[in-house]
């Protein structure tokens, strides 16, 4: 693999600043040299639970073995968005308790889904089901999981599945002071796109040496395009103090197997001229066809919430983007710009606590920081939870989400903006922690956690439609209802009564159309702690939205064209008997095209010959074949794909 190139280039176009990685000489931006972040960072609840355990503050034990009974409630009405299909539990607080002998406050919530299979990751347990019967085929700790890293005491999961390469990645986060400060990212990705078939592992060290400072990696982002995968962090002082925040761009070399994934860590905030550091950046999901910027690849945008410009407009997004981030060419780049959605939060009264029907205890519904975004098409979503300056909601923790238009970098324009106050739930209803995507359509999917006075803590989704007015949402709709009220704070070490610390929403690969969304809601009351005298219970699930009552089958799919290699999934699948073969090529290479019976035995020549570079498509005929399974090969530029397809007759 080519190198990360060190030197110094630096472009100024308007207010926005490109930078090349380089040397300790680094450009400032005379505009943004007041601007600095009005949130307060704090580290998450995941590492304050992780840190007490570590120091003996909190002791597990494992708790009796429940399962859960009550189905999730119909809410709202038959009209889209709706759920597709049941509501599947999945991880709740006993079944980490006993993989992991104790459980872990709060669940973060991490999940994704892939061409047939859906796998999450909560605290300290992973999973994994089938897409179409809900199957689990797979649960076990995240210590077991990544056995071969030689963890310890795991946290801050997080799960995405890669559209360009069809695989599964997860991370997690290992951090500890005794015997010696150690902080180490553990990554994984699936050998194929069925998480069966095997994975491979990688330990990656994530402890940094900042301003003469060590520091540890707090709650990570994780995202993927058709080059590299992106990991950012937070990065506090073995005190727990916050001191600057960085990003990791890995290659892939790890899906080959006998590789690992070639590792490089950035400054982004100063590398792209900013004066202060960017609290949570937040890495974008990218899909499909990525933007060129002067002949560069835009591998990924971040955004980070909460910026003040000095001249009283404390509300700012930044948005950050990096092109070339493998050093194929002339970078990795680094651009920023701020986008100014006027005063969104209350930055005086900060973010309350959200009410619980039967209790007086609130729930901690976490801070403002950036919490989910994803790009397809050219638009950049992102969601945070704020507390509005005015309006229906003030007062209340409310998710904001936006769109920004990215087809003419470095102009990023704000495109639109709204709220998911949910008072259609209940009155005094508080949101947060919620997780994006848009699909193919420009349908955005929002999920998010909602409690109220009147109704337990639970796991909702919306949808913005395409045909909406722009900041507009349809009816909140019910992935689970909240059970019981919720309270674990695990004194006497106070972690808080916290939720989150996030959740995850994804849009389905094999038809860029449906979105799987996966969230915690407040379980029944159990496991009692007689030194805390708390018995709160948390548990999670996880359903398939149809965000605009089309049919997936009769919506088509998107075309995907990462700036890689890329064999789409054959569509329609199952197919009688022709179907639609799409793929990409970064660059002109002969091509081999193969169809293989599921022994293994080629059954078919599709195509063979020299092809350009960019999109192709054929059509493929499988009247002489049988019904069954079969397997498409695409083999160019010294790589190959392999998708799988059915065939019924």
């Amino acid at each position: 693999m080519k190198p990360l190139l060190k030197s110094v280039h630096l472009a100024l176009w308007g207010s926005v600043i490109l930078l090349m990685v380089g040397s300790s000489v680094f450009a400032r931006s005379h505009r943004y040299q007041n601007y600095h972040q009005s949130i307060k960072p704090k580290i998450s609840a995941g590492a304050a639970f992780n840190i007490a355990l570590h120091n003996g503050q909190i002791q597990r034990w494992p708790g009796e073995h429940s399962t859960l009974t009550k189905p999730a409630q119909a809410f709202g009405t038959l009209a889209a968005p709706y759920l597709d299909g049941p509501a599947t539990d999945a991880i709740n607080y006993e079944q980490d308790s006993n993989l992991n002998n104790g459980a872990q406050v709060p669940p973060d919530n991490a999940a994704c889904v892939g061409p047939n299979h859906v796998v999450v990751a909560v605290n300290t347990a992973i999973e994994w089901y089938t897409k179409t019967d809900r199957v689990q085929q797979h649960s076990e700790s995240l210590n077991d999981f990544f056995a071969d890293t030689n963890p310890s005491d795991l946290f801050d999961p997080r799960v995405v599945y890669d559209p360009y390469d069809h695989r599964y990645i997860v991370i997690a986060d290992e951090q500890s002071t005794s015997p010696s400060n150690i902080n180490y990212i553990h990554l994984a990705v699936s050998m194929t796109d069925d998480p069966n078939d095997g994975w491979y592992f990688q330990r990656i060290q994530t402890k940094t040496t900042i301003n003469g400072k060590e520091t540890w990696l707090d709650f990570p982002g994780l995202a993927v395009s058709g080059e590299a995968i992106y990991i950012t962090g937070n990065m506090f002082d073995f005190n727990n103090v916050y001191v600057a925040s960085r990003l990791w761009i890995l290659d892939k070399g790890l899906y080959n197997g006998s590789d690992t994934s070639s590792v490089a860590i950035f400054d982004i905030s100063t590398e792209a001229g900013l004066e202060d550091q960017a609290f949570t950046l937040m890495p974008s999901r990218m899909y499909g066809p990525q933007h060129i910027i002067e002949g560069d690849t835009v591998g990924t945008f971040l955004f980070s919430s909460e910026w003040d410009d000095g001249n009283g407009n404390d509300d700012l997004i930044a948005v950050f983007w990096v092109t070339d981030p493998l050093g194929q060419g002339t970078g990795p780049l680094f651009g920023v710009q701020f986008l100014n959605p006027g005063q969104i939060h209350d930055n005086d009264a900060g973010l309350p606590d959200a009410p619980q029907k039967d209790s007086d205890y609130k729930i901690d519904f976490g801070d403002t920081r950036a919490q989910s975004c994803f790009w397809k098409g050219d638009t950049l979503v992102g969601a945070f939870t704020v507390n509005p300056f005015d309006g229906d909601d003030a007062g209340q923790a409310t998710v904001f989400w936006f769109t920004a238009l990215t087809n003419n970098l470095p102009a990023i324009a704000l495109d639109q903006q709204g709220l998911v106050g949910a008072e259609d739930i209940a009155d005094t209803t508080f949101t947060g922690f919620p997780a994006v995507a848009i699909n193919y359509k420009g349908d955005i999917g929002i999920g998010f956690s909602a409690s109220a006075p009147s109704i337990y803590a639970g796991a909702y989704f919306t949808v913005h439609q395409s045909t909406d007015a722009p900041g507009t949402v349809q009816a909140s709709q019910l992935l689970h209802e909240g059970m019981d009220y919720y309270l674990r704070t695990f004194n006497p070490f106070h972690v808080g009564n916290r939720w989150g610390d996030y959740s995850s929403l994804s849009l389905d690969p094999e038809n860029a159309y449906n979105f799987w969304v996966f969230n915690q809601y407040a379980w029944t009351r159990g496991d009692y702690d007689p030194f805390s005298k708390e018995d709160g219970r948390w548990a999670t699930a996880f359903g398939k939205i149809n965000p605009s009552d089309t049919q997936a089958g009769l919506a088509g799919t998107t075309t995907l064209s990462p700036q890689g290699f890329t064999l789409e999934q054959n569509y329609p699948n199952p197919f009688n008997a022709s179907t639609r073969i799409r793929y990409y090529l970064s660059k002109s290479a002969d091509v081999q095209i193969n169809i293989y019976n599921a022994r293994g035995q080629k059954v078919a020549d599709v195509f063979s010959g020299y092809q350009n570079g960019g999109e192709h498509e054929l059509i493929f005929d499988g009247n002489n074949l049988a019904s069954g399974i079969y397997f498409c090969t695409l083999k160019a530029d010294a790589r190959e794909q392999k998708i799988k397809m059915i065939l019924l007759k």
